[in-house]
C-alpha cells in the first residue's frame, strides 16, 4: 500500500472497491466513465479524501476527517501532491492485459 505525506502526517492511500464506489458516486459517474475522474477541480478533492479514508481502514485507524478538511491539507501543499496522489491512484488500479 501506498503512503502520502499530507496534513501534516504520513498516511496509507488505497482505492479499493468501496473507495471506487464512493468516489464515482460522489463525482457522479458511472465506472466506465472513470477515465474521467480529475476532469473536475472537486475530484481532486473527493479522489484523495477516499482513498487516505480507505487507506486508514486498511491500516485499523480512524478517519474522522471531512473532504474540507482534505482539501484545506491539499491547498497547503505544492500542486505536486496532485500528481502523487494520482500516480498512487493508478498505481492500485488493475493493469490491462494486452493480447
Amino acid at each position: 500500500m501506498q503512503t502520502v505525506e499530507i496534513g501534516g502526517h504520513k498516511r496509507a492511500i488505497r482505492f479499493s472497491y468501496l473507495a471506487l464506489k464512493e468516489i464515482c458516486n460522489d463525482c457522479k459517474l458511472k465506472l466506465s466513465q472513470i477515465s474521467k475522474l480529475g476532469t473536475e477541480i472537486e475530484h481532486i478533492g473527493i479522489i484523495t479524501y477516499y482513498g487516505l479514508k480507505y487507506g486508514a481502514k486498511k491500516n485499523g485507524e480512524k478517519f474522522l476527517y471531512k473532504i474540507k478538511d482534505v482539501e484545506e491539507w491539499l491547498d497547503n501543499e505544492d500542486f505536486s501532491k496532485v500528481n502523487e496522489i494520482f500516480e498512487a491512484f493508478e498505481f492500485d488500479q488493475p493493469e490491462k492485459k494486452t493480447k
